[in-house]
């Protein structure tokens, strides 16, 4: 790590043309780690972690192996300073992820730069995602509006899956464990003639355990069993005039049980559909000037059984961007793009309106002095519901003494109201819920000082404080007896601190980080109450090591005590869990890897009647023949 090291993609005719190609492979090749991390989220553009302006956690391959993390809400639950995942239950259940103390709907989640927050609740399916076929998650914290748009108010994770590289290889692995787990998935990789290429597919089934902590009342005494069928895969070439051209696909299908805490004579069972495809095109048009154009299709379908009565919903999204690095002066790179999507909603829930499209066009300049960064930003949004919206950024980052590094940024978010929150109308015995089609966007204005730094050449840390203040935020309330609206109204401030350190010592490789939040409430009259589901209390603690054909690991994650209302009368008690990992090379082409998973078997509530997954014990053999 070095922050005295000026950025190579601002100063050259080739920083172009390799910049567009790592925006175009996404998931990286050998060649291009020996230029340092790469990562593509911060700036939407390619810089090395040390170069970005904003706070970013990187899970790459090795990590994601290590770890054997059944999903992605798993991996990344307080991977980052900040970043808090729940769940209903085990594998399978609905996840929820928090940064900095604001929710999924206010978290842009993408998967190969393709947003995969639904339209309809603002809701990802992390907990279906495949995690055998990441190459690597890209975790940024803070506003990025105005690259993204919508509802990047807390945060950014994008997902990347894998992309072959070298010769062809075969890995098959097959697995299983407690509760009744089958694991069973293969990948195949490689590259031919210059044509790189990925296919993986994978079969994970559990008989699962009683998600609900009242399991001896009505049908919740049941365990929730969860079967996930996916495959993805991606196809990409480098042609001799400097263009780059490829395809990514992901699809998953299956089926969750779950319990529902206010019916217990129900046995609900959701049937889920998760579609992803994206094609890119990439050239470098001349010395300074990169380009890529990219479109994409992401489905989300659901239907839910088992309740009495059923239930589905489809969202679709049809997206479309031209991006654009131009360097136009020796210390200068401009970034600019136009984005356009398309949503919509079918479902036997009525929306009086089922279709809106959004236009987006940005620009950010990052300017490198002899000792310093700045970078300026501004997007304009148009949207078919509520109409125009602007936001801007600036960061400065400053070189310091002792290779330390200090960073001063403000931005501005917003966060769109989803199809439920604006269209909604729906009616039972006891209430309703109509449309308001007057909602504005919730709007967030974060201020934010970062200073990182390194004490050798194995260790670095970072420390950030930071504040959020949010207005215009969506709330549901009684406007009429028994009849329910969404409006704005709420008003919100999150004040953070965060700390993270990274070393290597005496061969193992340790990371840990902890977290303060605040998220206190400033309107009506829970004004002064802290945000409910919010731990204000984070740490998490990861070592691993290797001992020649052995590996050994564990992770330590604990958190505070989380409102479960937003009058602050009841409260889920703080906890802690234990996670264990190791793996044995038994030949050059088979290695065995075990995990336990909350070795002390802890009882803890994520969410309120949910209880958090049990003591398992899991073995997973991996056999990567000679081709």
């Amino acid at each position: 790590m070095s922050f005295n090291q000026r950025s190579i993609f601002a100063r050259t005719g080739l920083s172009i043309a390799v910049a567009m190609s790592v925006m175009s492979s996404v998931a990286l090749a050998e060649e291009v780690y020996e230029l340092g991390e790469i990562v593509v989220t911060a700036a939407r553009t390619a810089q090395t972690v040390d170069e970005t302006l904003a706070p970013v956690t990187v899970i790459n391959r090795q990590q994601i192996e290590r770890a054997q993390a059944t999903t992605v809400a798993e991996l990344i639950n307080q991977s980052a300073p900040g970043v808090q995942v729940t769940s209903n239950g085990g594998p399978g259940s609905s996840s929820g992820v928090y940064i900095r103390g604001t929710k999924t709907a206010q978290t842009l989640i993408l998967m190969n730069g393709q947003k995969i927050n639904t339209a309809s609740s603002g809701s990802a399916p992390l907990e279906y995602l495949d995690t055998d076929q990441i190459e690597r998650i890209e975790i940024v914290r803070g506003p990025r509006s105005t690259l993204y748009g919508a509802d990047a108010v807390g945060g950014v994770i994008n997902i990347i899956t894998r992309k072959g590289s070298g010769d062809p290889a075969l890995t098959l692995k097959a697995g299983g464990g407690s509760r009744g787990t089958g694991e069973y998935g293969l990948n195949f990789a490689g590259e031919i003639e210059g044509t790189q290429f990925n296919l993986g597919a994978r079969l994970f089934e559990t008989q699962g355990c009683d998600r609900t902590v009242d399991g001896d009342k009505g049908t919740n005494w049941d365990d929730d069993a969860y079967r996930n069928k996916s495959v993805s895969g991606s196809l990409s070439r480098n042609f001799d005039d400097g263009i780059e051209a490829g395809v990514n696909f992901a699809h998953a299908e299956g089926k969750s049980e779950y319990d529902n805490v206010y019916d217990l004579a129900a046995y609900p069972v959701s049937d889920f559909e998760e579609s992803l495809i994206n094609t890119y095109v990439s050239t470098s048009i001349n010395d300074i000037w990169g380009s890529r154009i990219e479109a994409g299709f992401v489905r989300d379908h659901r239907a839910d059984s088992g309740n009495g009565d059923s239930s589905y919903a489809e969202n679709k999204r049809y997206s479309f961007s031209w991006l654009n690095d131009i360097s136009w002066a020796e210390n200068q790179l401009l970034t600019t793009g136009i984005d356009y999507s398309n949503d919509t909603v079918n479902s036997n829930t009525t929306y009086i309106i089922s279709e809106r499209y959004n236009t987006g066009i940005f620009a950010q300049n990052l300017t490198t002095f002899d000792n310093s960064d700045l970078q300026l930003g501004g997007r304009y949004d148009e949207n078919e519901a509520f109409g125009g919206q602007f936001t801007g950024n600036a960061s400065w980052g400053v070189n310091l003494p002792k290779q330390m590094r200090l960073v001063a940024s403000y931005g501005t978010a917003f966060r769109a109201p989803t199809f439920a929150d604006m269209y909604r109308q729906s009616s039972s015995q006891w209430s309703q819920s109509i449309p308001n089609l007057d909602l504005k966007p919730e709007h967030s204005k974060n201020a934010e000082l970062e200073l990182r730094g390194q004490l050798d050449a194995e260790s670095h840390w970072t420390v950030n404080i930071y504040q959020n203040d949010m207005d215009d935020m969506l709330a549901a309330m009684e406007v009429e007896p028994s009849t329910w609206q969404t409006v704005n109204v709420d008003k919100a401030r999150i004040r953070g601190v965060e700390f993270e350190v990274g070393t290597h010592y005496a061969g193992w490789d340790i990371n840990t980080n902890l977290t303060y939040v605040d998220p206190e409430n400033r309107s009506g009259k829970d004004s002064g109450k802290k945000l409910h589901y919010r731990a204000q209390q984070m740490a998490a603690f990861n070592m691993d090591k290797d001992f020649g054909r052995w590996s050994f690991g564990g992770t330590f994650r604990a958190q505070g005590k989380t409102w479960v209302d937003t009058a602050n009368t009841a409260q889920l008690p703080g906890f802690g869990t234990v996670d264990l990992r190791a793996s044995v090379e038994l030949t050059p082409q088979l290695e065995t890897q075990f995990k336990v998973v909350n070795l002390l078997d802890k009882n803890y509530q994520p969410v309120k009647g949910y209880q958090g997954e049990p003591r398992g014990v899991f073995a997973t053999f991996v056999w990567s023949p000679k081709l």
